[in-house]
C-alpha cells in the first residue's frame, strides 16, 4: 500500500496543505515547531489508530477553526478523517470515509498500516510498566479491531468493578454484585492476553533468527497477570480494601533482556543507552515483520527525528530500511539528507 498524497485542512498548525509523496523515501526537514511531526501524526491517524501525541481529539483541530480534515490518497483508494467541534456538546464528532463514503471505524481500520519510531520510544525499556502497556496496546489496536474492542470493553468493566469495590467498602453494595463484572473482566482479558502473547512469541523468534548479533542476543520476557474466578476471589478482600482490581492485563508487564550481559541481563537495570536504542530498533523491526507476515501488507515507516538517537552504524541500517518500505522521515538537521541521497525532500 502506497500513500500518494496527504491533504491537511485545519489540522494542527496547517490551515491548508497538500503533500505529494514518493513511493520510497520522503525526508521532511525543518526546525523544531515547523510542523514536521504533525505530518507523521496525520498519516498515523489514517491507520484508524489514536494519536501517538494528543491526549484529547480537540488538540488535532487548528485553534482558529471548529473542524479538521485529513485526506490520504492511496494507490487504490482514498481515506479521509473528519473532526468537528459540536458547540452543544464537549464531544468531538468524527467521521471515517473510504472513497468518500462514510464507514464505521471498524471498516476504516487497517486499510493503511504503519510503524512509528519516535524519540519517546527510548524510554520504553526503562520506563514505567504503564508506558510499556500503552506501547503494545497502541500497536495491536492499530492492527486489529477485535483487540481494540476487547481492550475498550475490559477497561470499561474494570472502571465499573473498581467503583463497585468502593461501594462495597462503604457497605453501599453487596459482594454478589461483583459476579457480573468479574466475568466481564475474565472474558475480555483472555483475548487481550492471547494477542499480546502471540506478538511476544513472534518477536522472540524474530530476534533469535536475526543475523545481527546485537539483535539475536535479545529476548522479551512477558509477565501476564492472568485472570480466573478463583484468583479474583482470592484477592477480593485486598481489592475491596484498596478499591482497586489487583489482577488482569492492566497489571501486565514485560522486560527486554540481552543474553550477552550474562546474569545481569535485564536492559532496564544494566543496559547502556546505546543498548536501549538497539533494543527499541529491534522491536520496531519485529513489528514490521509481524505486519508483513500476519497481514501480507507492507507497513509505512514513520521515523520522527530518529537519526539523532542512533549511532552511525544504525543510521546506515535505518537508511537502507527506508528504501525497502515507503518511509517518512523527519529531521531538523539538513545534513541528514546525506543519509538518504535519493529521498524526496520536503523543506518546511
Amino acid at each position: 500500500m502506497i500513500l500518494k498524497s496527504l491533504t491537511l485542512q485545519n489540522f494542527r498548525s496547517y490551515t491548508q496543505k497538500t503533500f505529494d509523496f514518493d513511493p520510497s523515501a520522503n525526508l521532511i526537514i525543518g526546525p523544531n515547531g515547523s510542523g514536521k511531526t504533525n505530518i507523521l501524526e496525520a498519516i498515523f491517524l489514517l491507520t484508524g489508530s489514536s494519536s501517538f501525541r494528543a491526549k484529547r481529539i480537540v488538540h488535532l483541530i487548528n485553534w482558529n477553526s471548529d473542524f479538521s480534515i485529513i485526506t490520504g490518497k492511496l494507490d487504490n483508494l482514498s481515506l479521509e478523517l473528519q473532526y468537528k467541534v459540536n458547540p452543544n456538546s464537549p464531544q468531538i464528532s468524527r467521521n471515517f470515509l473510504v472513497d468518500g463514503v462514510n464507514k464505521t471505524r471498524k471498516v476504516f481500520l487497517g486499510n493503511l498500516k504503519a510503524v512509528i519510531f519516535h524519540p519517546e520510544d527510548i524510554r520504553l525499556i526503562a520506563g514505567s510498566p504503564s508506558r510499556r502497556r500503552d506501547f503494545i496496546n497502541s500497536f495491536l489496536s492499530s492492527l486489529d479491531w477485535q483487540y481494540r474492542v476487547n481492550l475498550y470493553q475490559y477497561q470499561k468493566a474494570l472502571k465499573q468493578r473498581n467503583q463497585l469495590l468502593l461501594l462495597i467498602s462503604q457497605s453501599k453494595a453487596k459482594l454478589e454484585q461483583l459476579y457480573y463484572w468479574n466475568n466481564a473482566l475474565i472474558k475480555h482479558a483472555a483475548l487481550i492476553h492471547k494477542y499480546r502473547s502471540d506478538f511476544f512469541i513472534f518477536t522472540n523468534r524474530f530476534f533469535a533468527s536475526h543475523q545481527n548479533s546485537d539483535i539475536n542476543q535479545l529476548q522479551i520476557s512477558y509477565t501476564p497477570i492472568l485472570l480466573t474466578a478463583d484468583r479474583l476471589k482470592h484477592c477480593q478482600n485486598q481489592d475491596i480494601a484498596k478499591n482497586q482490581t489487583s489482577l488482569g492485563p492492566h497489571r501486565d508487564d514485560y522486560s527486554v533482556q540481552n543474553q550477552s550481559l550474562n546474569s545481569h541481563n535485564d536492559l532496564s537495570s544494566w543496559g547502556s543507552r546505546g543498548q536501549h536504542r538497539i533494543a527499541i530498533l529491534a522491536i520496531k523491526l519485529a513489528q514490521i515483520h509481524y505486519i508483513e507476515q500476519k497481514y501480507s501488507q507492507k507497513p509505512l515507516l514513520l521515523l520522527d527525528d530518529i537519526f539523532s538517537e542512533l549511532d552511525p552504524d544504525n543510521q546506515q541500517a535505518i537508511s537502507k530500511l527506508c528504501y525497502t518500505y515507503q518511509s517518512f522521515i523527519t529531521t531538523s538537521q539538513a545534513g541528514d539528507r546525506q543519509l538518504l541521497p535519493s529521498a524526496k525532500i520536503f523543506n518546511l
